[in-house]
């Protein structure tokens, strides 16, 4: 019988220091920008980290906006739903999360500069959703999106509604031998961000669901490598 599909809505991620935070970058192998190098991509604002006064005013909102929610997080509670504000890990590599934002890592003709555009949530549509598709039988992982019909708005995320007809389109494949591995960055709200890595050395950082997460690199870290398990990662 043939492996079912396993789809996880993926996207880019973006950067939960106060420096970085909303924020990501895309990188060469000397860590110059290469947006403006990606065939086909929509302009975009450059990448900056945020000064000392941005930071402040991060912090400034992230705590007003703690002390609103506070009160639904008491009546949960009270109700027997406790919900809690997720919970972001330990640091791992500064340069990476606090300094800079990298989502993509890669050297000219490499692997992860062919991902597509439309997994940057601050370049599509926010009724656009973008999913991996793993375990196909025919050995490729695929990039797919379609349109969502959930109404709402541009700060609602993951769409919630159904999948629009016809609007369903393969955005990028690759051979599964081209991964080489997966691994969860623990820097990220309830671990749900995840590193892509190619044979060719280029990676990405994604984002998805904590389930989808751990999902994506359980299915990614079983025979990726042909001859032998895959590579260690830094």
């Amino acid at each position: 019988m043939l492996e079912q599909p396993e789809r996880y809505r993926v996207e880019f991620a973006s950067g939960t220091a106060a420096s970085v935070a909303k924020r990501r970058s895309f990188r060469d192998l000397e860590r110059n920008d290469i947006e403006g190098d990606l065939p086909g991509w929509p302009s975009q604002r450059p990448f900056r980290v945020r000064g000392f006064f941005g930071k402040l005013g991060h912090y400034v909102l992230t705590v007003a906006t703690g002390l609103l929610l506070l009160p639904l997080y008491i009546i949960a509670d009270a109700l027997g739903s406790p919900v809690s504000p997720e919970k972001r890990g330990k640091l791992e590599e500064r340069e990476n999360e606090i300094d800079d934002f990298p989502v993509m890592w890669a050297g000219v003709g490499q692997t992860a500069r062919t991902l597509p555009w439309q997994l940057d949530p601050s370049r599509r549509s926010w009724r656009t959703v973008t999913e991996i598709d793993l375990a196909e039988p025919d050995g490729l992982v695929r990039i797919l999106s379609y349109e969502d019909t959930a109404r709402g708005s541009r700060f609602v995320s993951w769409g919630g509604g159904q999948k629009a007809s016809g609007s369903e389109a393969v955005l990028w494949s690759v051979p599964r031998t081209e991964i080489v591995g997966a691994e969860i960055k623990r820097f990220s709200m309830a671990e749900s961000d995840l590193k892509v890595s190619f044979r060719d050395g280029s990676w990405a950082r994604l984002t998805s669901s904590p389930h989808g997460a751990q999902r994506i690199v359980a299915l990614l870290g079983q025979g990726t490598s042909e001859g032998g398990p895959a590579p260690a990662l830094s």
